[in-house]
């Protein structure tokens, strides 16, 4: 062992190395948070309303709902109209043949004929004229025209048959002067007729002709249609009229 402050003295004192002074814990700093500012508030509002815009439009639309009774109703519907639609069908004429167009009762002063060949099928109409074969001036005479059919044939299976409906009927004198009409009809079950008031102004002989117009219904299986409107222009009375 050396002598005190020799070298290896001063050497073991030098190679100790001395322990380090502790560590002081940093102080606690309090930390206060910021209130948020308005600018802060509206910006945050506005990103939370495009999350929840973007999250929507991600959303698959909604599969449309089937009707269930859609179809079922639609039916119905459709059978009441064809129902109501049969049951204003007017009636079928019935054919008549030449009964009431050669009859001395109902065509004492004539008759006329004409036939109509559509696409419905064949249709001839009569006219049969009654009334006196003389008169008075100035005094009114009823002449009576009574429509009726006088045979059809049918153009198809679907078809029933006609009916018509009066809507005018005049007579006028041979030079074209119109001596009376009428819009008030009578159905006969056989047939419609027309009863035309007519005075004549001055004695003498009178050839008179009627005209007539009607509209031709179609009756089907199921409802009916408006055929066509026929216009009977010229239907000369067959005896004339003697005016005293």
């Amino acid at each position: 062992m050396g002598a005190p402050g020799s070298p290896e003295e001063e050497k073991s004192v030098e190679e100790t190395p001395e322990p380090p002074p502790p560590e002081e814990a940093p102080a606690a700093v309090a930390v206060e948070e910021a209130e948020p500012t308005e600018e802060e508030l509206v910006e945050e509002e506005l990103e939370e309303e495009g999350e929840e815009e973007e999250e929507e439009e991600e959303l698959p639309p909604p599969k449309p709902q089937k009707k269930r009774y859609g179809g079922i109703i639609a039916l119905v519907i459709a059978l009441i109209i064809l129902l109501v639609w049969t049951l204003l069908t007017p009636e079928v004429m019935t054919e008549e043949g030449d009964v009431y167009v050669t009859s001395p009762t109902y065509a004492n002063l004539g008759n006329y004929t004409g036939e109509r060949d559509i696409w419905a099928g064949k249709m001839t109409w009569g006219l049969s004229f009654n009334g006196s074969a003389s008169a008075a001036v100035g005094q009114p005479t009823e002449y009576r025209i009574l429509l009726t059919k006088v045979n059809e044939e049918v153009g198809n299976f679907w078809l029933k048959g006609t009916s018509v409906k009066l809507q005018n009927v005049s007579i006028f004198n041979e030079d074209g002067t119109i001596l009376g009409w009428t819009k008030e009809f009578v159905d006969h079950g056989f047939g419609i007729s027309g009863t035309v008031s007519v005075t004549f102004p001055q004695a003498g002989m009178y050839t008179l002709y009627a005209s007539v117009k009607f509209l031709v219904y179609e009756a089907m299986l199921i409802g009916y249609l408006p055929l066509e409107s026929v216009r009977i222009s010229e239907a000369y009375f067959d005896v004339r009229i003697a005016v005293s």
